[in-house]
């Protein structure tokens, strides 16, 4: 006899759940979800700064290297909020339907992973042109003649560089500690 898909999903979480109490998971898979969902809103709120602090330069900057500069600034902090979207957005767990509560979790888990594991090319290369090129307009501006200024305008660059690596190194940890929990699941269902 056919049975109703979401009774069937539910007697499949509580098999493959047997493991753990499936409020526990639930609990898990709507911790992860509002995790997810105030990191996309802060995020977002970063974007929209950076969109509204780089934008009216494009249009009221003296240098054309620091125009250019805030119009790739935007168009970088447009693009990570599309990819933003477009890869790291959690599905609320009420939306799982049919499927298994654990392996809607690990579905979502590995979203979230393969976002932050990928993050240099989505994220942060994007925002380098601008900043890089805010930086060059900065110095050839500023026209640093002695030892003292150029050693600010590379401590500047260097500082910047090491927030990018810094932000890298955190989200390949968090992929890494994602990459844990989905073996953990995979232990639990006899996954991938």
């Amino acid at each position: 006899m056919n049975q109703d898909p979401a009774k069937q999903a539910w007697q499949a979480s509580v098999e493959i759940g047997a493991a753990l109490p499936i409020e526990e998971v639930r609990k898990g898979a709507d911790k992860l979800y509002r995790g997810v969902r105030v990191r996309n809103a802060l995020e977002y709120a970063a974007c929209a700064a950076i969109v509204a602090f780089y934008a009216p330069k494009v249009f009221t900057l003296d240098s054309i290297v620091l125009r250019v500069a805030a119009g790739l600034s935007v168009v970088g902090a447009l693009f990570i909020a599309w990819q933003l979207h477009r890869r790291a957005t959690a599905d609320r767990p009420g939306v799982a339907g049919t499927v298994p509560i654990m392996q809607f979790v690990r579905a979502q888990l590995v979203r979230q992973r393969d976002a932050l594991g990928g993050m240099l090319w989505w994220y942060l290369l994007p925002l380098a042109p601008g900043m890089i090129l805010s930086w060059l307009g900065t110095v050839l501006e500023r026209q640093p003649d002695g030892l003292a200024s150029w050693a600010g305008a590379l401590l500047a660059l260097s500082i910047m560089l090491a927030i990018f690596a810094g932000v890298w190194w955190l989200n390949q940890l968090s992929s890494r500690k994602l990459q844990k929990h989905i073996d953990e699941i995979d232990a639990l269902i006899g996954g991938d």
